[in-house]
């Protein structure tokens, strides 16, 4: 992998702490901390252990930029960076949140990411867009997660979606 990717890993974490603390007003909140280093060890993972064409594929899906679609989500996710910051740190309102709540939620986040990263090991063809790879010899998946759920990258989206918060 070039190292402008691994650069690019490191700035999205860091892009995420800078929107979480920045529109919280403080680095005091632990739930953030544990958010982020989820999200940065899901990008060492990522990198240690998925097939390097695998990661080129989801960089550049088809040796182009990214899509319009793709640009949108990590904007809407970006957004849901600040909200999150702005709710926990200024406006407070969801500081009810009970402790074990917000810890079952961490965890099925990481768990979320865990079979988002077991879906993508297993399957070299888990691209960032919807495309047919006749020129990677794109085959059905029928192991790892694929044996129970026809797509676990949906799945663990929902899961990481619902396990963030509104």
């Amino acid at each position: 992998m070039p190292i402008s990717a691994f650069l690019k890993a490191d700035l999205f974490v860091v892009a995420a702490a800078a929107a979480l603390f920045a529109a919280a007003g403080t680095v005091a909140i632990p739930g953030f901390w544990v958010y982020l280093a989820i999200f940065a060890v899901v990008m060492i993972v990522s990198f240690a252990a998925l097939d390097p064409d695998l990661l080129r594929e989801r960089m550049q899906p088809d040796g182009k930029k990214p899509p319009l679609a793709l640009k949108v989500f990590s904007l809407v996710l970006f957004m849901h960076w600040i909200v999150a910051g702005l709710d926990r740190g200024r406006f407070h309102r969801s500081d009810d949140v009970p402790g074990w709540l917000q810890g079952i939620c961490l965890f099925t986040v990481g768990s979320g990411y865990a079979l988002a990263l077991w879906a993508m090991h297993v399957n070299r063809f888990f691209s960032s867009v919807i495309r047919i790879q006749t020129d990677r010899g794109q085959h059905v998946v029928t192991t790892g997660p694929y044996a129970f759920v026809r797509h676990p990258g949906y799945t663990a989206g929902i899961l990481i979606i619902a396990a963030s918060g509104p």
